[in-house]
């Protein structure tokens, strides 16, 4: 998995000069192939792009990321070296690139080739000397003291409150004192989910503001300006077959207005750490690819035109398609899936007034938009989707899921069966369907996961197991704070929940 072993960071060109795009992460329009062969048969111009990587001390490496950008194109490729330290990219058209090698602890090796007239360019790869903000977040997360009963209650603290909406790694890449981890914490517990600032008089979410303190001595001794008490293990670098492949990263226009036109940090070189979403990335949220293997984003944040969009996967070409909303807005989306028609189906939403919320397919071959709305007092749709084996259309409403059956263009409703709970809301997130047809969704506040029965069009539940480690490490003024503990949000602030959030369905299995 290129940037970052795991995690492509969002980047910002300017494409021909004028206009101001946006890399999408590899979460959302990330297109990966695996090369077991080199093609055997090129377009004629086409060259096949080759090097090695060796350490500073002259050590072939292995499982080193190098990238390759056209210039002047929205199209970034990325490749593995093999075990002998070499790369061979697939044919690339001719001419100019920008040609980058990267690997977790060093320094980032660049240049630019004109393939017309080369067609290798090697690198050396030199220790960095803080290589810290490189690192993904699952690493960074993992890296925090917890060996303790103290260090480990406020690193789950961090797990299960610091990554629901933003990766660890872009707050544990800087350094603070305890004055400055403060100063974070009392921003971060006044902002929702969405990111947004409640106000000073907000009451703030109760369980950062319970730990904060604890929290803040905590993260200054392990991200302080002193002596560190982090231990990184760094993931071992692909090899062998899970090193033979080919990522594709898609720019996408920025929205106008939407962050500047040229960030200092683009997200394409790992040692300038993880780049902040007010460089203008945000709105691409989930991708789905096409029968002809073109890629379909949803675009979940305020826009004029974007409800969805197309990305030609051979050019780059960007195409994009707005269900009409209020004051000159498109509806935003959040999912989109494919069914065995080779249709894509995502829900649409305003983002300027919540409201009840429509299904929506499009055609790739047409383009044709087609919107069905719930009809109340059934609830809206939301954000996640999947589809059946029998071609109906799943989506996740507020309050539990909703089935659309596609011939007969109708909807089925099943509730959870817990929604207002002593703890809060219990809305819903991920969604999956099984091979039986039934449908399976989280509700990841509370630790739940609901399922329908198609055959009684009831509803059952299941309460997630909880951590007993965490459970045991509970000191007896957490458990009586999380007696009435309410939760403030649709994450999982409870210390030992799993909070399922995204769910996949095995359909040849019995496995959710």
């Amino acid at each position: 998995m290129c940037r970052r072993c795991r995690r492509l960071k969002s980047a910002e060109r300017k494409i021909q000069g004028e206009t101001p795009m946006t890399r999408a992460q590899v979460s959302t329009i990330a297109l990966i192939a695996l090369l077991t062969t080199l093609p055997a048969a090129a377009l004629a111009g086409d060259v096949i792009l080759s090097g090695t990587v060796t350490s500073a001390v002259g050590e072939k490496m292995g499982g080193v990321t190098v990238s390759a950008k056209a210039e002047g194109q929205t199209i970034t490729t990325s490749v593995f070296t093999d075990e002998a330290g070499g790369y061979y990219f697939p044919p690339l058209t001719s001419g100019k690139y920008r040609v980058w090698a990267q690997a977790l602890s060093y320094e980032t090796a660049k240049s630019t080739i004109d393939l017309s007239a080369a067609k290798r360019q090697d690198f050396v790869l030199k220790p960095a000397k803080d290589f810290f903000p490189q690192l993904p977040g699952d690493v960074m997360l993992a890296s925090l003291p917890g060996d303790t009963p103290d260090d480990f209650r406020m690193k789950t603290q961090v797990r299960k409150n610091c990554t629901g909406c933003h990766t660890a790694s872009y707050p544990l890449q800087h350094k603070f004192d305890e004055t400055g981890w403060n100063a974070i914490l009392e921003l971060m517990k006044r902002l929702n989910v969405f990111g947004h600032y409640l106000g000073a008089e907000h009451k703030g979410t109760p369980n950062i503001d319970f730990h904060q303190k604890e929290l803040a001595t905590y993260l200054a001794r392990a991200r302080g300006p002193g002596e560190s008490s982090v231990k990184v293990t760094l993931p071992e670098r692909p090899k062998g077959e899970t090193a033979r492949v080919v990522f594709k990263e898609y720019d996408f226009p920025k929205e106008p207005g939407n962050g500047p036109p040229q960030p200092s940090n683009d997200g394409s070189d790992w040692m300038l750490g993880t780049p902040s979403d007010l460089n203008g990335m945000v709105g691409v949220h989930d991708v789905q690819a096409d029968l002809d293997g073109n890629l379909w984003i949803a675009y979940s944040l305020p826009s004029r035109d974007t409800t969805v969009a197309k990305i030609d996967a051979k050019t780059g070409a960007v195409k994009k398609f707005g269900v009409p909303d209020i004051e000159g807005f498109a509806a935003g989306s959040h999912g989109i899936v494919r069914d065995e028609n080779g249709h894509l189906w995502f829900n649409t939403r305003s983002t300027v007034q919540r409201g009840h919320g429509s299904l929506a397919k499009i055609d790739p071959k047409t383009e044709k938009i087609s919107v069905y709305t719930p009809p109340k007092p059934m609830s809206g749709t939301a954000g996640t989707l999947d589809v059946d084996l029998k071609g109906n259309v799943w989506v996740t409403s507020p309050d539990g899921a909703l089935r659309f059956d596609i011939a007969k263009e109708t909807f089925t409703e099943f509730k959870s069966v817990s929604y207002k709970t002593p703890h809060g809301i219990g809305t819903v997130y991920g969604l999956a369907v099984d091979r039986t047809g039934n449908g399976w969704w989280a509700i990841m506040s509370q630790d739940l996961m609901d399922y329908s029965d198609i055959s009684t069009g009831k509803t059952g539940e299941l309460k997630m197991p909880p951590e007993q480690a965490v459970i045991d490490n509970l000191t007896p003024e957490q458990r009586k704070f999380y007696e009435t503990f309410v939760a403030p949000d649709f994450n999982a602030p409870f210390a030992w929940a799993q909070g399922s959030r995204r769910l996949g369905a095995d359909k040849d299995g019995d496995y959710v």
